[in-house]
């Protein structure tokens, strides 16, 4: 068992390999690119416990970087941290090739690649004769056209999230169209949510960042990056403020991590806030372990994100009731959020963000629309299970065998692995 070097979740040793115990079961490799509390990671980690828990293979899952979620992909694999350079070259080559002949009962089957970022994996596995199925979860603006053609070159079948992100990239780089499927993710934990209760979870944010207790608590969620939108996230704070006829107080939270350094994205937004009428009323207080409490005491969900393909926090938020107002033209938000399930935005209007808040504020029938469709959508519509076996079908087609299920005789295992 190798060694846990885990800087605040930034980084899991050289070479980490959690060893489980390995029988002669099929190798299905899960890859991410790497271990943090965010959506891809955490999509890949799902899928992950679902095949393990459903099927008799011996799952391992590749990193690229470490993070704070490691330890969760040691429970139901074995864990390798290459933790190099994301990008071609003979060091990837090389520990490419250690863990494709590991001796784990022959060479893997598959490998499941989880967003953009893992095609350098994925490369050097379809290298090694590997088939791979491909999820695609970004859209194509952070990317070049050279990026995809790779994916696509070394990718069996490519799964996309939502019709948003599918079209954007195939308007930038066409592809092989039987390849490819769209599979919304779903809500990651069924149960988000249920363990707190809306007075505790409102006293908790209250208490820890001293708010009035009528006050109308506007949450944000994800890394502090101009990707997600934290500069307007601030601006529609400003909006709101200045707006706001009544005398209920409005608070902005902003839930996740990144850089704080001096002329940062969050460094020039505190100097904007600390400018404006939002001043004091805007609070990035980090990364939280659980963050269950903070979607059960919000009042509203705010998604500034100018590039967000089909973020997790949405179904977290339509969940627990929590009414969304997101950017049309920023991914794939508008879909979850269609007929009634959220307000949509046109692209950057802040002024029509402010409005839409403060009309969820002071028109609770309004609010409590949008909550009962969204809670009846999301737990219909995006339920984790179905995604997962859907991904597993995929997987079986392209091993051309069904893969022996748990609840089928152990005997049956021994026989399909002679």
């Amino acid at each position: 068992m190798g060694f846990l070097s885990n800087r605040f979740g930034k980084r899991i040793g050289r070479m980490l390999s959690i060893e489980r115990a390995a029988p002669a079961l099929p190798r299905l490799l899960f890859v991410s690119h790497e271990a943090t509390r965010t959506g891809a990671p955490k999509i890949v980690l799902n899928l992950l416990k679902h095949i393990s828990k459903q099927t008799h293979v011996h799952c391992e899952t590749l990193l690229h970087h470490g993070g704070h979620l490691a330890w969760d992909f040691a429970q139901h694999s074995t864990v390798h941290c290459l933790d190099i350079p994301r990008e071609f070259g003979d060091s990837l080559e090389r520990k490419m090739d250690k863990i494709f002949h590991h001796k784990l009962g022959g060479p893997p089957a598959l490998a499941i690649c989880n967003s953009m970022e893992s095609r350098f994996i994925a490369h050097e596995l379809r290298r090694l004769g590997l088939p791979i199925v491909f999820l695609i979860h970004e859209l194509p603006v952070s990317y070049r056209k050279e990026d995809f053609e790779t994916v696509y070159r070394v990718a069996d079948r490519i799964i996309f999230p939502v019709q948003a992100v599918r079209d954007s990239v195939f308007a930038k780089a066409p592809f092989e169209e039987a390849k490819a499927c769209i599979l919304p993710q779903g809500l990651l934990d069924p149960k988000f949510g249920a363990k707190v209760t809306r007075e505790e979870s409102r006293r908790q944010i209250c208490d820890e960042l001293n708010l009035p207790p009528n006050s109308f608590i506007v949450l944000g969620c994800g890394t502090l990056d101009l990707r997600k939108g934290i500069d307007h996230f601030a601006s529609i704070a400003n909006e709101v403020i200045r707006l706001n006829k009544s005398s209920q107080p409005f608070h902005f939270v902003w839930v996740g991590e990144g850089p704080r350094w001096m002329h940062s994205p969050h460094h020039y937004v505190e100097l904007d806030i600390g400018r404006t009428a939002a001043n004091g009323q805007v609070h990035f207080i980090g990364e939280r372990q659980a963050v269950d409490p903070y979607f059960v005491g919000a009042d509203a969900f705010l998604l500034p994100s100018r590039v967000d393909p089909f973020p997790c926090v949405i179904h977290e938020a339509m969940a627990v009731g929590l009414p969304v107002v997101a950017f049309d033209q920023s991914g794939g938000a508008p879909e979850a959020l269609k007929d009634g399930a959220g307000i949509i935005i046109p692209y950057g209007h802040c002024r029509g963000a402010a409005e839409a808040i403060l009309t969820l504020a002071h028109q609770p029938l309004v609010a409590e629309r949008i909550r009962k469709i969204a809670k009846r959508r999301v737990h219909s519509e995006y339920r984790f299970t179905d995604y997962a076996e859907k991904v597993l079908t995929i997987v079986e087609a392209s091993l051309n065998q069904k893969l022996v299920r748990k609840n089928q005789p152990a005997t049956a295992v021994h026989r399909k692995a002679a």
